[in-house]
């Protein structure tokens, strides 16, 4: 995977984000659609934005077994 690919979230790892507070409208589920802004190695940073308005629905690092080619 690199940046600008566009993926789908195929799992989340245990408890990631049950504690966290949202920055965004939500934090990751399984089946979302996003894209690949940033390579940081071991992780991605993926945005995830309405369609129609590309209102940001969720920013976040994700890792590269939470992820698959959408």
């Amino acid at each position: 995977m690199k940046e600008y690919e566009v993926v789908r979230v195929v799992a989340i790892r245990d408890g990631r984000f049950s504690s966290q507070q949202p920055e965004f409208l939500r934090h990751p589920q399984v089946g979302d659609v996003g894209t690949i802004v940033m390579d940081h190695g071991t992780a991605f940073e993926v945005e995830c934005c309405e369609r129609g308005t590309g209102v940001t629905i969720w920013l976040s690092a994700m890792f590269p077994d939470e992820l698959q080619p959408a």
